[in-house]
């Protein structure tokens, strides 16, 4: 069994790259407690090969349970699951004009006095994880495109086509 942790600052593409990777055969969960992650391990390796790729999406609002999800990590390991992480990141003035053209707020606004500041918190927030991951993509100059493309080459299986 496969599982991906999707990870990363809000507004880097963590939407994009789920979706792309649904597209390539993974079956995609968003904000799954880290309580919950071992129990759905085993409910996934018993699926006769209908859950075999998991990609799991964890953002700044799950930030509390980091601790908890290397954790369960570590014992998915242990278990012989594949687990790798994959973190999208993008320069603050990016992620900034990002929410500024969708006119969405970003999740730590209500708890800081700008978009500016709720950016450079999250990015710290954020940083453990980085850290973690395997894989780290910087989507500041990359189309969705590209991205796409990037996902095939790391997770992509013999047989699927970019197109």
């Amino acid at each position: 069994m496969e599982i991906l942790i999707i990870s990363g600052l809000s507004g880097a593409g963590k939407s994009k790259a789920a979706s792309f990777l649904e597209d390539m055969g993974f079956y995609i969960v968003d904000n799954m407690p880290a309580a919950m992650i071992l129990k759905f391990a085993e409910f996934c390796a018993g699926g006769n090969g209908r859950y075999d790729r998991v990609a799991l999406v964890y953002d700044v609002r799950t930030a509390s349970s980091f601790t908890e999800l290397f954790d369960v990590l570590d014992k998915l390991k242990d278990m012989e699951a594949q687990c790798r992480m994959l973190f999208l990141e993008a320069a603050p003035e990016v992620i900034i004009k990002r929410y500024k053209e969708t006119r969405r707020r970003h999740p730590l606004a209500a708890d800081t006095d700008s978009l500016e500041e709720a950016v450079k918190k999250e990015r710290a927030m954020m940083a453990p994880v980085k850290e973690r991951a395997d894989f780290v993509i910087d989507t500041s100059r990359t189309s969705t495109a590209q991205l796409r493309g990037e996902l095939l080459r790391l997770f992509g299986q013999e047989g699927e086509k970019g197109g």
